[in-house]
């Protein structure tokens, strides 16, 4: 893998800030769209994929504060998309995942209610975030740029849950890239996503 000496100094705690704060431009930048509009997400509208990631942002961001899920919902699955306010409540559910994920005590503290230790949640937590913000950039004609070093750590991640992710339906079949493909652009293949996938 491509940077892997690079990120022998950077942990995923490091970098979850840039994440963040990339996907929230994006947010912000959708505001207004079409949420009718189709995504790379086979089956999701923008306002099926918006109520999603609000749900599961929002218990990421639980996790990393109270180190636990929501015994009734904990993956946020029965959240509504609120269609006056949604890019704020998004930008904020970004937010406090880049504050709480980004300090390292968090990954070394159990979260009730998870069958995963604190670090597979953190990953996760950075292929959601991601993954997803390259799906609403996507659909709403926007740029995702990460740097090299994040990149490298989504395509870590993905590729640790690829099998997995894939016999859960969490991923759609590998998309195959070209061996020059940067890493963001390998993890998207990974994850079942088409780099060149435009509206």
């Amino acid at each position: 893998m491509r940077n892997a000496q690079r990120m022998n100094a950077a942990t995923t705690a490091d970098i979850f800030p840039e994440a963040c704060t990339t996907v929230a431009s994006v947010v912000g930048g959708a505001a207004g769209a079409d949420l009718e509009s189709t995504t790379p997400c086979t089956d999701f509208s923008l306002r099926a994929l918006l109520s999603h990631f609000t749900g599961t942002t929002g218990a990421f961001a639980k996790a990393g504060k109270t180190h636990e899920l929501d015994a009734e919902d904990p993956w946020g699955s029965t959240v509504q998309l609120d269609e006056s306010d949604w890019p704020e409540t998004l930008a904020g559910n970004l937010d406090a995942i880049a504050v709480r994920w980004s300090q390292p005590e968090t990954w070394h503290r159990a979260i009730r209610g998870s069958k995963l230790p604190a670090q597979a949640l953190g990953e996760l937590a950075l292929i959601e975030v991601l993954l997803h913000g390259w799906d609403i950039a996507q659909t709403t004609g926007q740029q995702i740029k990460v740097s090299d070093v994040l990149g490298a750590e989504l395509y870590r991640c993905v590729a640790q849950t690829a099998e997995q992710g894939r016999e859960f339906h969490v991923y759609g079949p590998e998309v195959a890239v070209a061996d020059v493909a940067s890493d963001f652009d390998k993890a998207l293949g990974l994850a079942g996503r088409d780099p060149a996938w435009h509206r």
